[in-house]
């Protein structure tokens, strides 16, 4: 084992309300009324661009802009979680291959990490516009991986959405949900992860105990 990758909103960044945010005022605008909480709750874990295929499908371009328009009015208060920097410290000093595999756009991946001060801790970066298909395919890890030049059989991932557990299992690519942000313990105990972790300090054990 020598390679750990990350999901990022609700993972490493608190970022997952922000896009909730940017989605329901992009969207709503477009819908000429509030979202209901269960449409809320689809948002989750979802890229924009399906939503936007799938809700306004004859108006992607303009819905898109709009949403652009509106994260980037949210997007300055992401906060990475607390202990997540010391973590990544330590994996870094343990000489731990670290990445992101995000569905969200990588220009605003990258200038987070910067914000957030995480930048220099991954060795890549596959965001939503980097892939063809998104999670729950295996697509975004398979190019992560490829980009790394390792096994998938070598690698973790860690993420806080049933859809990043199916892309890894897809993947073949040991997968930990995360307990400590967006993660809802129900849903990711549905898509069969490897292990559960309930805060990021866990990240270290798991690490150790497949001799990362």
């Amino acid at each position: 084992m020598e390679t750990i990758l990350f999901d990022l909103d609700g993972t490493l960044h608190n970022s997952e309300s922000c896009y909730i945010q940017a989605c329901c005022a992009s969207l709503e605008t477009f819908k000429k009324n509030k979202l209901t909480d269960a449409e809320k709750s689809y948002l989750v874990g979802k890229p924009i661009t399906r939503i936007i295929d799938e809700w306004f499908s004859n108006q992607k371009k303009e819905v898109l802009e709009s949403f652009f328009e509106h994260y980037e009015m949210f997007n300055n208060k992401v906060e990475k979680y607390n202990g997540i920097y010391e973590v990544l410290t330590t994996l870094k000093d343990r000489k731990v291959t670290m990445g992101i595999v995000s569905s969200k756009y990588k220009r605003y991946i990258v200038q987070e990490l910067l914000n957030t001060e995480l930048y220099p801790f991954f060795d890549v970066i596959v965001g939503l516009d980097d892939c063809k298909k998104h999670k729950p395919n295996p697509e975004p890890l398979f190019k992560a991986v490829n980009e790394l030049q390792i096994e998938p059989k070598n690698c973790i991932y860690i993420g806080d959405q049933p859809t990043d557990i199916l892309a890894a299992n897809a993947a073949g690519i040991m997968s930990f949900g995360a307990l400590w942000g967006e993660g809802n313990k129900d849903k990711l105990v549905g898509a069969f992860p490897t292990g559960l972790l309930h805060k990021p300090e866990d990240i270290l054990v798991v690490s150790r105990l497949y001799s990362i």
